[in-house]
Protein backbone atom coordinates (compact mmCIF):
# COMPACT_ATOMS: atom_id res chain seq x y z
CA UNK A 1 0.00 0.00 0.00
CA UNK A 2 3.21 2.25 0.71
CA UNK A 3 4.24 1.61 -3.18
CA UNK A 4 -0.02 2.85 -3.94
CA UNK A 5 0.79 5.95 -2.09
CA UNK A 6 3.90 6.84 -3.81
CA UNK A 7 2.42 5.83 -7.03
CA UNK A 8 -0.49 8.08 -7.10
CA UNK A 9 1.24 11.14 -5.82
CA UNK A 10 3.49 10.56 -8.56
CA UNK A 11 0.17 10.59 -10.91
CA UNK A 12 -1.05 13.56 -9.41
CA UNK A 13 2.36 16.04 -9.19
CA UNK A 14 2.66 14.84 -12.76
CA UNK A 15 -0.87 15.85 -13.67
CA UNK A 16 -0.66 19.12 -12.55
CA UNK A 17 2.95 20.28 -13.19
CA UNK A 18 3.56 19.04 -16.38
CA UNK A 19 -0.20 20.44 -17.85
CA UNK A 20 -1.94 23.02 -18.45
CA UNK A 21 -5.51 23.54 -17.55
CA UNK A 22 -7.89 24.67 -19.80
CA UNK A 23 -10.33 27.41 -17.69
CA UNK A 24 -12.99 25.55 -16.04
CA UNK A 25 -16.01 26.24 -14.01
CA UNK A 26 -17.25 26.46 -10.45
CA UNK A 27 -20.86 26.07 -9.61
CA UNK A 28 -23.00 26.33 -6.51
CA UNK A 29 -26.11 24.37 -5.51
CA UNK A 30 -27.72 23.74 -2.34
CA UNK A 31 -31.28 22.28 -0.45
CA UNK A 32 -33.36 23.63 2.64
CA UNK A 33 -35.62 21.85 4.87
CA UNK A 34 -37.02 20.84 8.13
CA UNK A 35 -36.33 17.42 9.77
CA UNK A 36 -38.54 15.75 12.43
CA UNK A 37 -37.17 13.08 14.72
CA UNK A 38 -38.75 11.71 17.62
CA UNK A 39 -37.20 8.51 19.89
CA UNK A 40 -39.55 6.41 22.49
CA UNK A 41 -36.01 5.25 24.39
CA UNK A 42 -34.09 8.14 24.85
CA UNK A 43 -34.60 11.84 24.83
CA UNK A 44 -33.20 14.22 21.96
CA UNK A 45 -30.65 16.29 22.95
CA UNK A 46 -32.27 19.22 21.77
CA UNK A 47 -36.17 19.88 19.78
CA UNK A 48 -37.68 17.55 17.68
CA UNK A 49 -37.70 19.72 14.80
CA UNK A 50 -34.27 21.23 13.26
CA UNK A 51 -32.61 23.02 10.18
CA UNK A 52 -31.82 20.52 7.27
CA UNK A 53 -29.62 22.39 5.12
CA UNK A 54 -26.88 22.45 2.61
CA UNK A 55 -24.61 24.45 0.56
CA UNK A 56 -22.50 22.40 -2.56
CA UNK A 57 -19.45 23.72 -4.64
CA UNK A 58 -18.75 22.06 -7.44
CA UNK A 59 -15.67 22.92 -10.08
CA UNK A 60 -13.98 21.06 -12.98
CA UNK A 61 -11.40 21.37 -15.52
CA UNK A 62 -9.99 19.81 -18.72
CA UNK A 63 -5.81 19.21 -18.79
CA UNK A 64 -4.29 19.46 -22.14
CA UNK A 65 -3.14 15.32 -21.36
CA UNK A 66 -6.98 14.34 -21.46
CA UNK A 67 -6.95 14.38 -17.72
CA UNK A 68 -10.14 15.78 -16.12
CA UNK A 69 -9.43 17.41 -12.30
CA UNK A 70 -12.94 18.24 -10.47
CA UNK A 71 -13.59 19.36 -7.00
CA UNK A 72 -16.22 19.17 -4.08
CA UNK A 73 -16.84 21.19 -1.15
CA UNK A 74 -20.04 20.40 1.11
CA UNK A 75 -21.18 21.98 4.01
CA UNK A 76 -24.52 21.13 6.34
CA UNK A 77 -26.46 21.52 9.26
CA UNK A 78 -28.14 24.13 10.94
CA UNK A 79 -25.03 25.32 12.10
CA UNK A 80 -23.31 24.41 8.77
CA UNK A 81 -20.11 23.06 10.57
CA UNK A 82 -20.06 19.77 8.64
CA UNK A 83 -17.84 19.24 5.70
CA UNK A 84 -17.60 17.16 3.41
CA UNK A 85 -14.87 17.74 0.71
CA UNK A 86 -12.70 16.23 -1.91
CA UNK A 87 -10.44 16.85 -4.96
CA UNK A 88 -10.51 14.21 -8.00
CA UNK A 89 -7.70 13.45 -10.90
CA UNK A 90 -9.60 11.41 -13.62
CA UNK A 91 -6.76 9.95 -15.51
CA UNK A 92 -9.69 8.02 -18.09
CA UNK A 93 -8.79 4.25 -18.37
CA UNK A 94 -5.99 4.82 -15.71
CA UNK A 95 -8.55 5.46 -13.07
CA UNK A 96 -9.27 7.96 -10.80
CA UNK A 97 -7.21 9.60 -7.85
CA UNK A 98 -9.00 11.16 -5.05
CA UNK A 99 -7.60 13.13 -2.10
CA UNK A 100 -10.22 13.68 0.69
CA UNK A 101 -9.97 16.48 2.65
CA UNK A 102 -13.04 15.81 5.25
CA UNK A 103 -16.11 13.83 5.61
CA UNK A 104 -17.54 10.58 3.78
CA UNK A 105 -15.77 11.82 0.89
CA UNK A 106 -12.71 10.34 2.79
CA UNK A 107 -14.49 6.33 2.54
CA UNK A 108 -12.91 3.97 0.98
CA UNK A 109 -14.25 0.30 0.07
CA UNK A 110 -15.58 -0.37 3.11
CA UNK A 111 -17.08 3.01 4.25
CA UNK A 112 -18.92 3.26 0.95
CA UNK A 113 -20.26 -0.49 1.22
CA UNK A 114 -20.89 -0.82 4.65
CA UNK A 115 -24.63 -1.23 3.95
CA UNK A 116 -26.00 -1.65 1.01
CA UNK A 117 -29.06 -2.92 1.20
CA UNK A 118 -32.04 -0.90 -0.28
CA UNK A 119 -33.56 2.11 2.19
CA UNK A 120 -36.32 4.66 1.05
CA UNK A 121 -34.47 6.61 3.91
CA UNK A 122 -32.68 5.38 6.84
CA UNK A 123 -30.89 1.90 7.20
CA UNK A 124 -32.44 -0.17 10.01
CA UNK A 125 -29.93 0.46 12.65
CA UNK A 126 -29.15 4.12 12.00
CA UNK A 127 -31.61 5.69 15.16
CA UNK A 128 -31.96 9.39 15.67
CA UNK A 129 -32.22 11.49 18.27
CA UNK A 130 -30.42 9.71 20.90
CA UNK A 131 -27.42 7.89 18.80
CA UNK A 132 -25.13 5.75 20.50
CA UNK A 133 -26.15 2.35 17.82
CA UNK A 134 -23.58 -0.27 17.22
CA UNK A 135 -22.85 0.46 13.47
CA UNK A 136 -21.83 -2.08 10.71
CA UNK A 137 -18.37 -1.02 10.83
CA UNK A 138 -15.44 -0.17 13.43
CA UNK A 139 -13.83 2.77 11.29
CA UNK A 140 -11.20 5.45 12.04
CA UNK A 141 -12.05 9.15 10.82
CA UNK A 142 -11.21 9.37 7.07
CA UNK A 143 -10.13 12.91 6.66
CA UNK A 144 -7.14 13.13 4.47
CA UNK A 145 -7.28 9.67 2.94
CA UNK A 146 -6.27 9.00 -0.62
CA UNK A 147 -8.75 6.91 -3.03
CA UNK A 148 -7.75 5.17 -6.15
CA UNK A 149 -10.91 3.55 -7.91
CA UNK A 150 -10.85 1.91 -11.21
CA UNK A 151 -13.70 0.66 -13.34
CA UNK A 152 -11.93 0.33 -16.73
CA UNK A 153 -9.68 -2.41 -16.60
CA UNK A 154 -12.39 -5.35 -16.83
CA UNK A 155 -15.42 -4.36 -17.91
CA UNK A 156 -18.16 -4.53 -15.11
CA UNK A 157 -15.34 -4.73 -12.22
CA UNK A 158 -14.74 -1.96 -10.27
CA UNK A 159 -11.46 -1.66 -7.83
CA UNK A 160 -11.05 0.77 -5.36
CA UNK A 161 -7.54 1.07 -2.96
CA UNK A 162 -7.70 3.58 -0.14
CA UNK A 163 -5.03 4.72 2.15
CA UNK A 164 -4.64 7.22 5.56
CA UNK A 165 -1.73 8.13 6.56
CA UNK A 166 -1.16 8.41 10.81
CA UNK A 167 -1.88 11.13 12.99
CA UNK A 168 -1.34 11.89 16.52
CA UNK A 169 -4.70 9.72 17.70
CA UNK A 170 -4.32 6.92 15.23
CA UNK A 171 -1.82 5.22 12.44
CA UNK A 172 -2.52 3.98 8.81
CA UNK A 173 -5.43 3.18 7.56
CA UNK A 174 -5.37 0.68 4.46
CA UNK A 175 -7.77 -0.91 2.61
CA UNK A 176 -9.25 -2.81 -0.91
CA UNK A 177 -12.54 -3.52 -2.24
CA UNK A 178 -13.85 -4.97 -5.32
CA UNK A 179 -17.46 -5.11 -7.22
CA UNK A 180 -18.62 -6.90 -10.38
CA UNK A 181 -21.61 -5.11 -11.91
CA UNK A 182 -21.27 -7.40 -15.00
CA UNK A 183 -24.59 -9.21 -14.96
CA UNK A 184 -27.87 -6.55 -15.49
CA UNK A 185 -29.34 -5.71 -12.05
CA UNK A 186 -26.71 -7.58 -10.25
CA UNK A 187 -24.31 -5.71 -7.63
CA UNK A 188 -21.74 -7.77 -5.20
CA UNK A 189 -18.69 -6.64 -3.48
CA UNK A 190 -15.90 -7.31 -0.86
CA UNK A 191 -13.98 -5.12 1.10
CA UNK A 192 -11.26 -5.47 3.75
CA UNK A 193 -9.71 -2.55 5.62
CA UNK A 194 -7.23 -2.60 8.55
CA UNK A 195 -7.13 0.11 11.03
CA UNK A 196 -3.88 0.61 12.89
CA UNK A 197 -4.60 2.50 16.58
CA UNK A 198 -1.80 4.20 18.17
CA UNK A 199 -1.24 1.37 20.82
CA UNK A 200 -0.22 -1.39 17.92
CA UNK A 201 -3.73 -2.88 17.94
CA UNK A 202 -5.53 -3.37 14.30
CA UNK A 203 -8.92 -3.59 14.00
CA UNK A 204 -10.12 -5.28 10.85
CA UNK A 205 -13.07 -4.67 8.80
CA UNK A 206 -14.55 -6.93 6.10
CA UNK A 207 -17.80 -5.96 4.29
CA UNK A 208 -19.76 -8.15 1.91
CA UNK A 209 -22.90 -7.66 0.06
CA UNK A 210 -25.52 -8.24 -2.65
CA UNK A 211 -28.22 -6.22 -4.15
CA UNK A 212 -30.18 -7.42 -7.28
CA UNK A 213 -32.39 -5.06 -8.75
CA UNK A 214 -35.72 -6.63 -11.03
CA UNK A 215 -38.58 -4.04 -12.16
CA UNK A 216 -39.32 -1.94 -9.39
CA UNK A 217 -37.85 -4.37 -6.75
CA UNK A 218 -34.30 -4.28 -5.15
CA UNK A 219 -33.10 -6.67 -2.45
CA UNK A 220 -29.99 -6.55 -0.75
CA UNK A 221 -27.95 -8.94 1.44
CA UNK A 222 -24.99 -7.66 3.66
CA UNK A 223 -22.18 -9.59 6.16
CA UNK A 224 -19.96 -7.75 7.80
CA UNK A 225 -16.92 -8.82 10.63
CA UNK A 226 -14.92 -6.47 12.90
CA UNK A 227 -12.05 -8.71 14.26
CA UNK A 228 -10.18 -6.60 16.74
CA UNK A 229 -7.44 -7.53 18.74
CA UNK A 230 -8.87 -5.85 21.87
CA UNK A 231 -10.63 -9.08 24.10
CA UNK A 232 -13.89 -9.38 23.67
CA UNK A 233 -14.30 -6.50 21.00
CA UNK A 234 -15.10 -8.45 17.58
CA UNK A 235 -18.64 -7.92 16.17
CA UNK A 236 -20.83 -9.62 13.10
CA UNK A 237 -23.72 -7.88 11.59
CA UNK A 238 -25.86 -8.77 9.03
CA UNK A 239 -28.73 -7.42 6.86
CA UNK A 240 -31.10 -7.54 4.67
CA UNK A 241 -33.88 -5.27 2.67
CA UNK A 242 -36.00 -4.56 -0.30
CA UNK A 243 -37.85 -2.25 -1.60
CA UNK A 244 -40.41 -1.37 -4.24
CA UNK A 245 -40.75 1.54 -6.21
CA UNK A 246 -44.71 2.33 -6.90
CA UNK A 247 -44.15 4.97 -9.21
CA UNK A 248 -41.14 7.37 -10.61
CA UNK A 249 -41.93 9.70 -7.14
CA UNK A 250 -42.78 6.91 -4.67
CA UNK A 251 -41.20 4.37 -3.29
CA UNK A 252 -41.34 2.22 -0.05
CA UNK A 253 -38.76 -0.48 1.95
CA UNK A 254 -38.41 -2.82 4.91
CA UNK A 255 -34.82 -3.53 6.30
CA UNK A 256 -33.52 -5.61 9.29
CA UNK A 257 -30.29 -5.92 10.99
CA UNK A 258 -28.66 -7.58 13.44
CA UNK A 259 -24.98 -6.88 15.63
CA UNK A 260 -23.78 -9.85 17.18
CA UNK A 261 -21.25 -9.32 19.76
CA UNK A 262 -18.06 -11.62 21.27
CA UNK A 263 -19.18 -14.00 23.48
CA UNK A 264 -17.30 -12.82 26.25
CA UNK A 265 -18.22 -9.22 25.95
CA UNK A 266 -21.78 -10.11 28.03
CA UNK A 267 -23.87 -7.93 25.62
CA UNK A 268 -27.46 -8.69 24.23
CA UNK A 269 -27.59 -8.74 20.23
CA UNK A 270 -28.72 -5.27 19.00
CA UNK A 271 -31.99 -6.35 16.59
CA UNK A 272 -33.37 -3.30 14.58
CA UNK A 273 -35.77 -3.40 11.81
CA UNK A 274 -37.19 -0.29 9.84
CA UNK A 275 -40.02 0.52 7.31
CA UNK A 276 -38.94 3.86 5.21
CA UNK A 277 -41.10 5.63 2.52
CA UNK A 278 -39.44 8.56 0.02
CA UNK A 279 -41.49 10.95 -2.24
CA UNK A 280 -40.24 13.57 -4.48
CA UNK A 281 -42.34 16.35 -6.19
CA UNK A 282 -40.23 18.45 -8.47
CA UNK A 283 -37.70 19.90 -6.22
CA UNK A 284 -39.16 19.01 -3.23
CA UNK A 285 -38.72 15.58 -1.54
CA UNK A 286 -40.23 13.70 1.46
CA UNK A 287 -38.30 11.05 3.23
CA UNK A 288 -39.50 9.15 6.49
CA UNK A 289 -38.64 6.01 8.53
CA UNK A 290 -40.02 4.49 11.47
CA UNK A 291 -37.51 2.00 13.22
CA UNK A 292 -37.21 -0.24 16.12
CA UNK A 293 -34.35 -1.36 17.61
CA UNK A 294 -33.92 -3.52 20.47
CA UNK A 295 -30.38 -3.90 23.22
CA UNK A 296 -28.97 -0.49 21.54
CA UNK A 297 -25.17 -1.23 21.57
CA UNK A 298 -25.58 -4.56 23.08
CA UNK A 299 -27.46 -3.34 26.34
CA UNK A 300 -30.44 -5.61 27.62
CA UNK A 301 -32.40 -2.66 29.37
CA UNK A 302 -32.29 -0.06 26.35
CA UNK A 303 -35.10 -0.49 23.46
CA UNK A 304 -36.42 2.20 21.28
CA UNK A 305 -38.47 3.37 18.62
CA UNK A 306 -37.45 6.27 17.21
CA UNK A 307 -39.25 8.09 13.15
CA UNK A 308 -37.30 10.48 10.79
CA UNK A 309 -39.52 12.68 8.62
CA UNK A 310 -36.97 15.22 6.27
CA UNK A 311 -38.88 17.97 4.27
CA UNK A 312 -36.19 19.00 1.66
CA UNK A 313 -36.72 21.69 -1.08
CA UNK A 314 -33.07 22.02 -3.68
CA UNK A 315 -32.64 24.75 -5.54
Amino acid sequence: MNNLKKVGLTALGTALVTSSAVAGSLDVTGTAGITYVGNSGADNADSKLSQKTTISFTGSADLDNGFTVSYYNNVSGGAMTAANSHFDVDMGDMGKLRFAGRGASGNGAVGAWDDKTPAANEESWDIKGGGGETGPIAQQTTNDSLIYTNSSAIDGVTVMLNYKPGETTHDSTTGAGIAFTGMEGLNVGVAVEDNNTTDGAVVENTVVYATYAMDAFTVGFQANETDSQTANADTEFEAWGVSYAISEDVSISYGSSTVEYESGSGNSDQEADALGVSWTNGSMSVTASRHSIDNVAGTATDDRDATEVNLTFAF
